[in-house]
């Protein structure tokens, strides 16, 4: 499957180490020069904030996806190409499914880890097949990573699961797992 649109999943704020804004920028940067197009949460903070400005300022395309009441209080960057504003956080994130190819989860808190783990488990149940890949930003993912794991070595998730989305550490490790991804599904989805 080509990829074309690519969502990024990322705090709305920046954390405390210079290294999360600046890998963040540096991949709306790529996007923008390899002409992927940003799908992301809409707002104006944070790491979302700087994927979404990095790539308009590398002249890519961005479409912001945000809830009215977002809106309100003042979080959106509305000058986007495509600016989308939904009802609720269940239809942001079902637009962002709808158009994207593929998913980069960027550090982020609570908000972000619900969202990579909604696109995995709808990954799993074979809702879509898209590629999801984290980006391992100095190991920010590792713990996470290592309680998926925990939950397919004690029986609570097929193993077949941890090759469902990229541990990348780099643009090339996220890139190339896009490019080789299978999406394979777990047996007991397959009968």
């Amino acid at each position: 499957m080509a990829i074309h649109n690519i969502c990024v999943f990322c705090g709305s704020n920046s954390g405390l180490d210079p290294k999360f804004a600046d890998k963040t920028t540096e991949l709306g940067k790529y996007l923008a020069d390899n002409d992927y197009q940003l799908v992301y949460g809409g707002g104006n903070h944070g790491l979302m904030g700087k994927v979404a400005t990095a790539t308009l300022e590398n002249h890519g395309r961005v479409i912001g996806i945000i809830p009215h009441f977002l809106i309100e209080r003042g979080l959106a960057l509305t000058d986007v190409t495509t600016f989308i504003e939904t009802k609720t956080m269940t239809e942001r994130k079902e637009k962002m499914l709808h158009l994207a190819d593929a998913f980069i989860v960027l550090p982020g808190g609570f908000g972000t880890f619900e969202e990579f783990l909604q696109m995995l488990s709808w990954s799993q149940m074979d809702i879509h097949q898209k590629p999801i890949a984290l980006y391992n930003i100095d190991g920010f993912y590792d713990d996470l990573v290592a309680m998926l794991k925990k939950s397919t070595t004690l029986g609570f998730a097929p193993t077949e699961n941890m090759d469902l989305f990229i541990d990348g550490h780099n643009l090339d490790d996220i890139f190339t797992g896009f490019r080789n991804f299978k999406h394979v599904l777990p047996p007991k989805y397959t009968n």
